[in-house]
């Protein structure tokens, strides 16, 4: 693959960044894949629970995870600022407001597509936007 002025550009501006950080003595303290998995695997484990039948409050370990790994993606040196508030948007806000929505207005027995649809719309923020967070993570 051929190389562009941009991609030569991001490549600079990647190299400043990890110096500016070496130069204030910090370091990255997790690996990238800590914040990106917690995001992904707590939904997973959120619908592994409730098909278990887990009461509510077991099911908030599952969103305890998804929190530590946001705070862990804006602790991160891997991803630039617009992309980790990006990241809590797609991952944590999104589906959260989602939940809200379905528990205070749509829930219902004759509304199960809707659920259906509320899940699927979780399950796409929250897997892929962690999926999008390893694929623009910083290499290096």
């Amino acid at each position: 693959m051929k190389s562009t002025s941009t991609d030569t550009a991001y490549q600079e501006r990647d190299v400043q960044a990890e110096a500016v950080a070496e130069a204030a003595g910090r370091k990255a303290r997790v690996h990238p894949a800590v914040p990106a998995g917690l995001i992904a695997g707590s939904y997973v484990l959120a619908l592994l629970l409730q098909l278990a039948g887990a009461p509510t409050a077991v099911l908030s370990v599952a969103l305890l995870m998804r929190i530590v790994g946001c705070v862990l993606l804006c602790t991160s040196l891997f991803w630039r600022p617009w992309q980790k508030v990006t990241g809590v948007l797609v991952t944590l806000v999104v589906p959260a407001l989602a939940n809200i929505l379905w528990n205070r207005e749509l829930s219902g027995e004759d509304t199960m597509a809707l659920r259906v649809l509320a899940d699927v719309l979780q399950l796409v923020c929250v897997v892929g936007g962690a999926a999008w967070l390893w694929w623009t993570r910083r290499k290096g």
